[in-house]
């Protein structure tokens, strides 16, 4: 997912046994396909939380 540009950028939570993922897709269908399919789906409590860009961005450009 990481090579298609799907997953866009992940940080373990130091401490934790945690991630923070940014997740590029094109909808909600997708999102909800992308995650169902995670090996460890069923052992996992997920939050999403919508982004968009911000227009001070500089590499939005």
């Amino acid at each position: 997912m990481q090579r298609a540009g799907l997953w866009s950028h992940i940080w373990r939570c130091a401490g934790r046994y945690s991630n923070r993922s940014v997740l590029n897709v094109a909808d909600n269908e997708q999102l909800h396909e992308v995650l169902w399919n995670l090996p460890l789906f069923p052992y996992m409590s997920i939050e999403v939380t919508p982004l968009a860009t911000h227009p001070s961005e500089v590499a939005a450009g």
